[in-house]
């Protein structure tokens, strides 16, 4: 089920808010975790169907690692074990196929069907599994306390990767914040309209620039085109996502750490790091790069857990080589600016380390969007090499307005922006909730004419 879906809008989330509420009126917190539990168990069957025993087998097994962990005379063996068995659910899944292919294995099995946010439920496992070993977070104390966690819907598919111990209290004690469920009402509708409004809008432009890069009748103006709205696209989908994780939590009680802080006002990749999809860089360092000896060992040592953290990370989007390119494209980047070789960019007006941060992470987006290594090859050939066919992509009319939008909200200073947040829900203007309200409007009533909805983070 999709969050920006009528059925999610007007069936599943009124049901879920309305139980909820009951349950409150119960006034346990245990009630309210079942709810929770039972309704994300639904929504997750609503389009995996039997991957559902997967999940569940996985968070009861996750559950009992977590127990047992402290309490093994060798609990490093213990997390290990346990680490390596969630890993080893992913690799099947996502990379076997993959990898039988790459060393040419004929065995003639049919690939497996992907589960749903497998990638985002694993990550969520081994960070409480770790978690529960370095005794920064206290073993959840029954099942369904965990498996609400484990298979909270708002974080279910398509992340943020939020751990345990940042809503563990929640889960036991969060009671009724009428500013809190307000605030969530907001970032509801703000990710829904910067979803349908923006990111539907302009995957017309991307489909079509990708699709006359493959033929050859892509214009290098064209190209460019193509690829900003790609950044438009992939940004404001995934970020339009988090805002409404954010807000169903909020509704439900819980507080979630932002997941994106205007990641394109960045003047270095360093930087635009620190800004996109912050759960999951945030969790790269705390579970990969500091274990690996993060900065302590040297430049060279350094630059190698750089190099091989951001191999992993690309890696985890998905099992294609062009996912691999790109994550080491980023990792060479950051190692660069650790050296000495872009250095003097530190010294450098923010409008010019901008335009440099934007053109690495354009054309990074071009290996990310493109089907294959060669298809990438032709589509930046066609951004850096000017030619002679017709320009096309400026003919369309709606999406290049809503193109126009979104690089214009990206561009816009911090400081002109509002900026609610979970902290203090009610410090923020009410013009901002009444437009976001207005615009919820539209964004209804195109869905009502059946537009194309998918969300692209639901692919890893």
């Amino acid at each position: 089920m999709v969050f920006a879906s009528l059925t999610f809008i007007f069936l599943f989330l009124p049901a879920f808010l309305a139980l909820d509420f009951l349950a409150r009126r119960i006034g346990r917190g245990a009630a309210r975790n079942a709810i929770l539990l039972l309704l994300s168990l639904l929504f997750y069957t609503w389009g995996e169907g039997v991957n559902l025993i997967l999940l569940v087998a996985l968070g009861f097994i996750n559950h009992y690692a977590g127990r047992s962990i402290p309490a093994s005379r060798r609990p490093m063996l213990a997390l290990g074990v346990f680490v390596a068995l969630n890993l080893s659910v992913l690799f099947v899944f996502k990379y076997s196929h993959w990898m039988v292919n790459a060393l040419h294995i004929p065995l003639g099995v049919k690939r497996l069907g992907l589960p749903l946010g497998i990638s985002f439920f694993t990550f969520h496992a081994i960070s409480y599994l770790v978690d529960v070993y370095r005794r920064d977070v206290a073993p959840a104390r029954n099942p369904l306390e965990f498996l609400s966690y484990f298979c909270m819907f708002p974080h279910l598919v398509a992340g943020p990767i939020v751990r345990y111990a940042q809503i563990k209290d929640d889960l036991t004690a969060r009671g009724p914040d009428a500013e809190l469920f307000s605030f969530g009402l907001y970032r509801f509708l703000l990710g829904l309209n910067k979803k349908v409004i923006i990111a539907n809008s302009v995957a017309i432009i991307v489909d079509s620039a990708f699709t006359m890069s493959k033929s050859g009748n892509l214009h290098f103006v064209d190209s460019w085109i193509g690829i900003l709205a790609y950044a438009v696209q992939i940004y404001f989908d995934f970020s339009g996502y988090s805002d409404m994780a954010i807000g169903l939590a909020a509704m439900a009680g819980f507080r979630f750490r932002e997941n994106f802080l205007r990641p394109y006002s960045s003047s270095s990749i360093r930087e635009f790091w620190r800004r996109w999809h912050v759960s999951l860089s945030s969790w790269m360092r705390d579970y990969l790069y500091i274990p690996l000896g993060g900065s302590k060992g040297g430049p060279y040592a350094t630059y190698r857990n750089l190099l091989l953290v951001f191999l992993l990370c690309g890696l985890w989007h998905g099992a294609n080589l062009t996912f691999i390119l790109w994550g080491l494209w980023h990792g060479v980047f950051l190692i660069l600016e650790r050296a000495r070789f872009l250095r003097p960019l530190g010294g450098a007006p923010r409008p010019l380390a901008r335009v440099y941060a934007m053109l690495v992470v354009l054309i990074g987006w071009v290996l990310f969007r493109s089907e294959n290594v060669s298809a990438a090859w032709l589509y930046l050939s066609d951004m850096f090499g000017p030619d002679a066919k017709p320009i096309v992509l400026f003919s369309y009319g709606p999406p290049c307005v809503a193109l126009a939008l979104g690089i214009l909200f990206c561009l816009v200073p911090d400081r002109l922006l509002p900026k609610p947040d979970s902290t203090n829900p009610s410090g923020f203007p009410a013009w901002v909730y009444l437009l976001q309200a207005a615009l919820a409007v539209l964004s209804v009533s195109t869905l009502l004419g059946g537009a194309r909805n998918p969300f692209i983070y639901f692919n890893f």
